[in-house]
């Protein structure tokens, strides 16, 4: 399972830049709806297979249904933010501003969800004193 989450995240990365949308849709969408597209999948893709790397690493139901909360937020709250700005200050350009990039990382790319392992170790150290 482990392996399969690793896989994953590597392959969404190496096939980010594909313009599948571009072919798929064709003209009948604006670029903005196919940037905001390939960026939507490329979050659902990282975070789910975060969830499996988890779910795997830990193999607790607890933490799995915590980082899906995580992935929640950063769904629903995190992402409509970070299109709204982009969009609305930059365009459809991959390239951002360098506030506006560490925001792209931390909930485009698994950062976020990176994030969760080393603060559920300090949880579990922290309730063992």
């Amino acid at each position: 399972m482990f392996s399969i989450g690793v896989l994953g995240i590597l392959f969404t990365y190496i096939f980010q830049d594909l313009t599948f949308f571009n072919s798929l849709l064709g003209n009948l969408t604006s670029i903005n709806f196919i940037f905001a597209l390939r960026k939507l999948v490329r979050l659902f893709l990282n975070d789910i297979f975060m969830l499996v790397i988890i779910s795997a690493w830990f193999r607790n139901a607890s933490i799995t249904r915590l980082a899906i909360g995580v992935q929640l937020v950063d769904l629903f709250i995190l992402f409509p933010i970070y299109l709204f700005i982009k969009l609305k200050w930059e365009g459809d350009s991959e390239v951002s501003s360098p506030l506006l990039s560490q925001f792209h990382r931390l909930i485009i790319n698994p950062t976020l969800m990176i994030l969760l392992i080393p603060a559920i170790y300090f949880q579990k150290i922290a309730k063992r004193k």
